[in-house]
């Protein structure tokens, strides 16, 4: 049952934000926009959940059940890449991201029907740069079953120089990126639960970019390092350690020499955890 309204929540990401602009819901926070109630909010959740749930008793239509869970490994080669820009697209289901391994990428994957299994591609470009793709096509618009899985487990090359681009459906995703050696990270949330990583040590500043979706969203923060972080739109609250707020931006307590962490957030419906650990 979760499966399938985080589904619907995916489907119609758009859509929702649309309904929450025309609503006024655009502060994202604890803080009231002025004029504003613990009413008006009651009644702008209350119209977004009826909406939600219109559309989900409209559109869903169910696929026939699967059984058998089909399993494969994919190992990539690092080959004479210099650096590389990974993109992982991933429709509903669980995904897991770490480091720990001497090739680009070790890949598990886990899925109840063969049309899940994911294309993966990877080539290196003249210069040294690597281009890995791996990709699931988005899926129609149906109501998930209770024995579907979907299970992606990554992990890629500590020691590469790697832009990491990540795109989610609905579901949960755990990404221990502390050990990656990331030059930029981008997320898109659709709906559903993540947990980022990125409390390791960085040498170089680093560029981070997500948008959310509808859910919970927990990013981990280096201690000891200058942070940076911009949040706009959303509607929920935002929790922090570690940071104090300086206008729109939350900024780290440490203002010492060093690398800089830049991350720009477009909050979405739920709660944002950024946490310096």
């Amino acid at each position: 049952m979760i499966l399938q309204l985080l589904w619907i929540f995916s489907v119609y990401e758009y859509e929702i934000k649309d309904l929450l602009k025309i609503m006024g819901a655009t502060t994202f926070g604890k803080q009231m926009v002025p004029g504003e109630n613990i009413m008006d909010k009651r009644i702008k959740f209350g119209l977004l959940l009826i909406a939600v749930l219109s559309i989900a008793a409209v559109s869903c239509i169910s696929i026939p059940a699967v059984s058998k869970v089909r399993s494969h490994t994919e190992v990539i080669d690092l080959e004479d890449a210099e650096s590389v820009t990974a993109e992982v697209m991933m429709g509903a289901g669980k995904l897991a991201v770490q480091s720990g391994t001497e090739a680009l990428m070790e890949g598990e994957f886990h899925y109840s029907n063969r049309d899940y299994a994911p294309d993966i591609n990877y080539n290196v470009r003249s210069g040294g740069r690597g281009d890995l793709q791996v990709e699931q096509d988005d899926g129609p618009k149906f109501r998930v079953q209770s024995n579907y899985r979907n299970e992606w487990e990554l992990v890629f090359n500590e020691e590469i120089p790697l832009d990491l681009d990540i795109t989610l459906g609905a579901g949960e995703s755990i990404l221990d990126m502390a050990d990656l050696n990331l030059e930029s990270f981008a997320l898109k949330m659709g709906a559903g639960a993540a947990y980022v990583d990125l409390s390791g040590t960085r040498d170089q500043d680093l560029s981070v970019n997500i948008q959310g979706g509808v859910g919970e969203l927990t990013v981990l923060l280096p201690p000891e390092t200058n942070i940076i972080a911009e949040v706009t739109g959303g509607l929920g609250e935002i929790n922090t350690k570690g940071l104090y707020r300086d206008g729109e931006l939350f900024v780290s307590k440490y203002s010492g020499s060093g690398s800089v962490v830049n991350i720009k957030i477009e909050a979405g419906i739920g709660q944002l955890n950024l946490l310096v650990q």
